[in-house]
């Protein structure tokens, strides 16, 4: 069953652009806020559930540079080591993973399409493969396959890893749960499209990886 979500307003004042937030509804720390960059210009905002709504206030900082996202991983990641693979062939959805699941102390590599994926398999110990549903790229002459394909592929290759997959596109149900995907070692579906996606896959990664 989909987790239920409850909807946040955010009118950005550093770019004037306004966005509609779907919040889960057993998103960790929410009660005590958690940080959200506008996706425009970056601008940074707590978002913080209260008894009638939630409070979201500006923070007037910016990103953490790469130092101290660094130092922030050090002190989340708690000996973690597990190394993520996330395929993603749209240049704003990789650099917001890369930096928040950074963050979070998670370690990932990027790839763009699936060629280059397959490259990163045969030279990096990953522990769990994240991959975008749809990699063709017509702009990319690498990108010639699309998620599905290229977990078969990997499979094929004799690598067996536990996968999650990222769509753009609303998730069905009847697609979710066909059974094909269980083949694909695939534990579960993140649907882009507001900035709390990121955070979800934090939490599924979480979910796969470290389960008792």
């Amino acid at each position: 069953m989909a987790q239920k979500k409850e909807p946040v307003e955010i009118a950005c004042s550093g770019c004037n652009a306004s966005f509609r937030l779907w919040v889960p509804e057993e998103m960790p720390n929410i009660r005590v806020g958690i940080k959200v960059s506008c996706v425009l210009c970056g601008a940074r905002y707590s978002v913080r559930k209260v008894e009638n709504g939630f409070d979201v206030k500006p923070l007037g900082e910016a990103a953490p540079a790469p130092a101290e996202a660094a130092a922030q991983a050090a002190q989340v990641a708690q000996g973690i080591t597990d190394t993520i693979l996330m395929i993603e062939d749209d240049k704003i959805a990789r650099a917001m993973a890369e930096n928040q699941l950074g963050e979070a102390g998670i370690s990932v590599i990027m790839a763009k399409n699936g060629n280059e994926a397959m490259k990163i398999l045969k030279k990096h110990k990953i522990s769990l493969i994240v991959s975008d549903l749809h990699l063709k790229n017509a702009a990319d002459p690498e990108s010639t396959v699309d998620g599905e394909e290229l977990l078969k592929n990997i499979i094929a290759a004799g690598i067996q890893l536990p996968a999650i997959i990222t769509t753009g596109k609303d998730l069905l149900d009847d697609m979710i749960s066909d059974s094909k995907w269980f083949d694909l070692n695939v534990k579960g579906f993140i649907q882009k499209g507001n900035p709390f996606w990121v955070e979800e896959l934090r939490l599924k990664i979480k979910e796969v990886l470290f389960k008792d």
